[in-house]
């Protein structure tokens, strides 16, 4: 029985590997990035766990926080002194502050080019405080009308979406965008595990690891965590 698991999840991974297409080389990225979603002041405790890790590993400058800058449309970042601490700490220490919509409430972000002008403004001024200006924008749930994707590409803001990544000089490419750990049970920690270091053994293209603090602050998540970027940093970035 035993040999039969190991031999279906040999299968599961080469089956993973082998369907991932053909994923954009993205230059300003190189080979790896994690995108930390999500980032408020309502996970400050989650997203301490993670970026330790990330620390551990010298992982800093391949790190990307999108931000919502007001959470629920109740929690401003500007007015949580440790939250907006922990984030010039994070910044001088080589991680990237990026933007995901504003309040992070519903489809936010499918909508006219007015509303989405409004709430790109309010975004770009919060993050002001914390003089970073981002070069690029995850929609909440990756849901994102034209006219927004307009409005974000007119102000040289790179749009990165589920499956593609949206260039402000029109240029839109596949990429891999995957996350491994929402939730994750311990019993799917091993095939995750091997799927995710034969994807980054093999994929031509810039690999792009998605994390969502609470998702991740399990067990299981946070052990994939330790592991996978135990891997990718011996592995090497380049």
């Amino acid at each position: 029985m035993k040999r039969l698991q190991v031999f279906a999840l040999l299968f599961l991974v080469l089956l993973s590997s082998s369907s991932l297409g053909s994923p954009a080389y993205i230059p300003a990225f190189d080979r790896f990035a994690i995108f930390i979603h999500d980032v408020s002041p309502g996970y400050l405790t989650q997203l301490e766990a993670i970026t330790s890790l990330i620390d551990e590993y010298g992982l800093q400058n391949e790190t990307y926080l999108f931000v919502i800058p007001d959470h629920g449309g109740e929690m401003p970042m500007w007015k949580y002194r440790a939250f907006m601490d922990f984030l010039e700490r994070l910044k001088r220490e080589g991680y990237h502050i990026e933007l995901h919509g504003y309040t992070h409430i519903g489809d936010e972000f499918n909508c006219n080019s007015t509303l989405a002008q409004k709430k790109l403004e309010l975004g770009l001024k919060a993050l002001s405080y914390l003089n970073v200006t981002p070069k690029y924008f995850i929609a909440p749930r990756y849901s994102l009308s034209s006219d927004a994707l307009g409005v974000l590409l007119d102000r040289n803001i790179t749009v990165i979406g589920r499956d593609f990544i949206y260039l402000p000089n029109g240029t839109v490419e596949p990429i891999y965008n995957r996350e491994y750990t929402w939730y994750i049970p311990s019993s799917l920690l091993p095939y995750e595990l091997a799927s995710a270091e034969s994807v980054y053994s093999n994929i031509n293209g810039t690999f792009f690891f998605s994390v969502h603090p609470r998702a991740v602050n399990n067990k299981a998540g946070m052990e994939f965590l330790r592991e996978f970027l135990r891997f990718v940093s011996a592995s090497g970035l380049g």
